[in-house]
């Protein structure tokens, strides 16, 4: 009977450390939902080269950082914007230093079906107050997108009807909605055009009509496997992957 108990509780042990071991080779990576493809990408070429498993969670940054102050588990947060980040380092005291990884380009898409040329953004952003096309657009108040977006057409006194402006989620949302012909024109990033075969661009925003779309990347976790990969991330290794999808890594 002795021996039958030992053997129980040493079977117990064992899952239980079988268990623990699993759970903590589990990476969870918050990220900006533009940035999703780029990630999963080197999530894969991660996990074939080592023994911990990634799980991605894509978003608005806004909505992982608010996740992350409410107790979402969390190791690596990638954000779009540095005002979420600072938001979110300073109400959860985080000790680790944000990283600048990449930069990101913003431009004017249609479906492929518009017959709208491509032409110069000044001109571009100069007819629209004329025109009735509907415009797909990240919600300036919640999404990086949106306030590149909105300081993009401030600079040009761009007075656009509140109905012609869809407002989204997230990137990927405006995307979406430009793919499916539900809004004529959509501001969305370049990394997210080019993943597309829906859509076509017709014009650039001049960087310099906004603040620099930069993500940056911090560690909520500290621990020698999530450093890893967050160097793993911006190393050599990932380089073709971030050109692939139209990001300059930094």
């Amino acid at each position: 009977m002795t021996k039958y108990l030992f053997l129980l509780f040493f079977i117990f042990l064992l899952v239980s450390c079988n268990h623990k071991r699993s759970s903590e080779e589990q990476i969870n990576v918050f990220c900006a939902s533009s940035l999703f493809p780029v990630i999963e990408n080197i999530r894969i070429q991660w996990e074939n080269e080592h023994s911990e498993k990634v799980i991605i969670n894509a978003a608005s940054s806004g909505t992982l950082a608010r996740q992350i102050e409410n107790g979402a588990s969390a190791d690596i947060f990638i954000s779009a914007n540095q005002e979420w980040m600072n938001s979110l380092i300073s109400s959860t005291k985080l000790e680790s230093q944000p990283k600048i990884i990449a930069s990101n380009q913003l431009v004017v898409v249609v479906p492929l079906s518009s017959q709208m040329d491509s032409m110069d953004y000044t001109f571009f952003i100069n007819s629209l107050p004329n025109s009735t096309h509907h415009i797909a657009v990240g919600d300036p108040g919640h999404v990086p997108l949106g306030k590149y977006t909105k300081q993009a057409m401030t600079h040009y006194n761009a007075d656009l009807a509140t109905s012609k402006l869809n407002f989204t989620k997230d990137a990927r949302s405006a995307l979406r909605l430009v793919e499916l012909g539900e809004v004529d024109i959509g501001f969305v990033y370049l990394s997210d055009a080019l993943t597309s075969t829906k859509v076509r661009i017709v014009s650039r925003v001049p960087q310099n009509r906004h603040d620099p779309i930069t993500y940056q990347a911090i560690l909520i976790n500290v621990n020698q496997s999530n450093k890893e990969l967050i160097n793993y991330i911006t190393s050599p290794n990932t380089h073709n992957i971030w050109e692939k999808y139209g990001f300059k890594k930094l």
